[in-house]
This record gives structure tokens, sequence and C-alpha cells, in this order.
């Protein structure tokens, strides 16, 4: 599989190094953006408009599927458009909402199909971390908040669970120890913190970091390649 996990910055010109580098190495000439995490928002559009704008730059063409329920996501037509593509993009949102909108669902396999068929799949932020593992509904939330925090197991295409906007959460590491050590046994042997503007770039010849950040791997599952 050719995966690439983004912690933030997708469809914006800090990640332009991120995405020349996916186009030239995987030789991408059309892409299919998915806004699903933000079905809840009344402006989930502002990603397939961002996309456009963006990869018009890219000289990528951009195939609108606006998904954002359970009804779409079921939708022959909207799921056959990933048919066309070579490259599939979750935008960022709510985790929580796109794991549940896309468990069992005709898109779902479809990317799946898509991807064994060696389409890169990408997610940003939320898109990233329902690839791993488990999955927080809030990262933030676990972080700040005295309640317990609610795990979910994730669709497991990496051996790890992931965490975006890490620049921003690392700052409270205490708080975050704290939280991964009441995780799952497998979250604790197995994640890693992507911060913002910067992809972790996973296929069979290795693991690569691209972007201005960095990747904090808690994992033996993950060797990069320099």
């Amino acid at each position: 599989m050719n995966i690439a996990l983004y912690g933030s910055g997708e469809f914006t010109d800090s990640v332009n190094e991120i995405d020349r580098y996916l186009i030239e190495k995987y030789k991408l000439k059309t892409v299919a953006v998915i806004p699903t995490a933000a079905g809840k928002e009344r402006d989930y559009h502002k990603w397939i408009d961002m996309a456009l704008s963006h990869f018009a730059k890219l000289n990528i063409e951009v195939v609108a599927v606006p998904i954002i329920d359970s009804q779409g996501s079921n939708d022959d037509e909207l799921v056959g458009l990933l048919d066309q593509v070579d490259w599939i993009f979750f935008s960022g949102g709510s985790p929580k909402y796109l794991l549940d909108t896309l468990k069992g669902s005709k898109l779902w396999d479809k990317v799946i199909q898509r991807v064994n068929e060696g389409a890169l799949l990408a997610g940003s932020s939320a898109g990233a971390m329902i690839m791993g593992n488990y999955l927080l509904e809030s990262p933030f939330k676990a972080v700040f908040s005295s309640l317990p925090a609610n795990w979910d197991k994730a669709f497991k295409l990496v051996d790890f669970t992931v965490f975006p906007h890490f620049n921003k959460l690392k700052k409270y590491n205490k708080v975050i120890s704290k939280v991964i050590k009441k995780a799952p046994l497998e979250v604790r042997n197995s994640w890693i913190g992507i911060e913002e503007n910067t992809a972790l770039i996973m296929d069979s010849g290795g693991s690569r970091i691209k972007g201005v950040g960095t990747v904090d791997i808690h994992s033996q599952k993950v060797s990069l390649i320099e």
C-alpha cells in the first residue's frame, strides 16, 4: 500500500513540498478529494474549494467526491468516482464521525480496492487518524479533560496509532503521557505524533518524513529511510 499521513495543512501552500514529492514519486495526475470528516459542518465544501485552488497550481486534476454522510458513502455513483483517480485524499474534521460513516460502507470497500490496485491513499488530521490502530475522538479533549479517554478501533492500514497536530499536543508532554498510559496496550506499544504541515509517507520501500516538521515515533514498526 502507498499511504501518506499528514499532521495538518492539506490543500495549502504549507504542504507544497510534500505534494510535489508525492506527485513526482507516484506519477500522480488525478486526486479524489473526500470531505466526509467535515460532514457535520455547514462549510464542508470548503475542503473541495481549497483543493481545486491548491492542486491547480500543481497541475493535478481534482475529482470532487462530496460524500458527507452514510447515505452518500453507499451511493454507487459517488463511490464510482474513485475509479477515475490515482490519488485518494481524506481531509480533516471529526475523526469519530469519519470512522463511523466509513465503517461497512461501499466507499471504504472501494478505497481498499483502489489502494490494492496501486492508488495512493492520503489523509490529513482526522483523515490520517482513521488509518491507524485506534483513534481518539478528540486528542485535545483527552489531554485537557479529566474524563476518561474514549478509544475507537480504527482501520489498521498502518500498524500504529496516529496523533496529528503533534507540535501543539507535545507542549503538554506530561498530560499526553498520562493519556497514553491509560490507553489500550496496542496504542501504548506503537504510536506516532505527526506535526502540522508534515507527512509520513509509507510504501513497500519504507517510510519517509516530508514537510516542515517532524514525526515523533514510539514504535519499532516504523523504520525511516533518510
